[in-house]
């Protein structure tokens, strides 16, 4: 299995026990797994109200800490001694974005020279450096390698092993701001016993939710969240374009408060256990659902039919834009402008569970569409997990440790034997650079 690091995905050691937090808006996940004989095992899992967080910022450090204080007591409770576990965190707070890197190095000025692990990482740092030199107000998370060129002729998607007088590489770079990066991190000093590794939560997602094939062959992952939703783009097993949609499911609930007239609370309730993305078949129906006014003890009550429609309009506002998006992809990437895109678009994270969200997407993009899971995926089997696998709520958590390679297995393999320790190299050149 892999895990996100500073420098992209690598491979986890064994029989190790992680832990990953997802922090979000409106709630924060925790799921703890292990390795065991080459399988899999979920140990225990929570979730909690977040507090101190508003629109994807952190505004009250101390209600955050003490947010993630309660979900730490939550897991531990189930599984004594939790924080001795290795930690993952992945958050949408904060101004993330994708950019492209680019560098160059003469392997050899005589004779062709065989590219080692070692000048493919070197490459890497150059870039990197760069970027950091550069873009001084951003921080670099994860690297995805697009291409190396060998010599200014050969394309090639891994270099090892290959005779060569000079290499350049393309990267994709997942940046975070480094002013927002420095409050997250300041908010959870002391907190977590060790320094944890960070993740954008919709690349996770994503990562947790596709198949191989969806992400090299094209597709877009639809992180329909609560305060804002992500759409992330997928082509040649690399995220290709990060776009932001600032609506979410807050913006359901709020819009039912205020028809309503009842309160955000009720209003939640009410859009987990009635109600639905589409309203057509729903006026025949005999049954009125009942709530409380905003006083919390005036009974009302309000047809299905109704709750449906509120529920509608604002999916519907959200859809239209996720169908902008879905096409400025459509357009910039050739390889989709004729067919579209294969695997259409996945749609996961906790608005992904509204009742007939695939009707009312399938109405308004026309396009092949699913709800993404772990268990959709084709990242390996979590024993004992029965309850989240299929949850998509938990999408970000699971995927932020699980999820499929993204650099070729032969070269993950000749790094390896070649180093004696991809993981712990990278992360130590890439921490020395901060």
């Amino acid at each position: 299995m892999v895990l996100f690091s500073n420098s992209g995905v690598v491979k986890l050691a064994r029989t190790e026990t992680y832990a990953a937090i997802d922090i979000g808006s409106h709630l924060i996940k925790g799921v703890v797994v292990s390795e065991k004989s080459d399988s899999w095992e979920l140990l225990a899992y929570s979730t909690v109200k977040s507090r101190g967080i508003d629109s994807g910022e952190i505004k009250d450090a101390v209600a955050f800490r003490d947010s993630i204080s309660k979900l730490l007591t939550n897991l531990e409770e189930q599984l004594p001694g939790v924080t001795r576990a290795n930690f993952v965190v992945s958050t949408n707070c904060g101004a993330f974005g994708l950019e492209s890197l680019t560098e160059e190095m003469v392997i050899s000025e005589s004779e062709k020279k065989i590219i080692g692990t070692e000048e493919v990482e070197e490459l890497k740092s150059r870039a990197l450096k760069r970027e950091e030199h550069e873009e001084n107000l951003k921080l670099v998370l994860h690297v995805y390698p697009k291409k190396y060129l060998i010599d200014d002729t050969k394309v090639v998607s891994n270099p090892i092993d290959m005779p060569a007088n000079k290499l350049a590489v393309e990267l994709t770079a997942v940046v975070i701001d480094k002013s927002l990066s420095s409050v997250f991190d300041y908010s959870l000093d002391d907190i977590l016993p060790v320094e944890p590794e960070v993740s954008m939560s919709s690349l996770a997602a994503s990562e947790g939710v596709l198949t191989t094939t969806e992400k090299d062959s094209g597709v877009c992952v639809l992180d329909l969240g609560y305060g804002s939703s992500t759409l992330v783009a997928y082509f040649t097993g690399i995220p290709i374009r990060l776009i932001e949609i600032p609506l979410g499911t807050k913006h359901i609930i709020k819009d039912i408060a205020t028809v309503l007239s009842t309160s955000l609370e009720e209003s939640e309730r009410l859009l987990k256990t009635h109600g639905s993305a589409m309203y057509q078949d729903i006026g025949e129906s005999p049954f009125d659902v009942e709530y409380k006014g905003l006083d919390g003890r005036t009974s009302k009550t309000v047809k299905m039919e109704i709750l449906a429609r509120i529920v509608h309009a604002r999916l519907r506002e959200i859809f239209n834009k996720v169908r902008r998006a879905y096409r400025e992809v459509e357009a910039e990437v050739p390889e989709f402008r004729e067919m579209g895109i294969p695997g259409g678009l996945v749609i996961t994270g906790g608005g992904a569970k509204i009742p007939r969200l695939i009707d009312l997407a399938l109405d308004i993009l026309r396009k092949p569409v699913r709800i993404g899971t772990f268990g959709t995926s084709s990242n390996e089997t979590l024993l004992g997990a029965d309850e989240i696998v299929e949850d998509p709520v938990f999408s970000a958590a699971l995927g932020s440790i699980f999820c499929v390679e993204s650099v070729e297995q032969e070269e993950a393999l000749a790094v390896r034997r070649k180093t004696g320790g991809f993981f712990s190299k990278l992360i130590e050149v890439f921490r020395n650079l901060w």
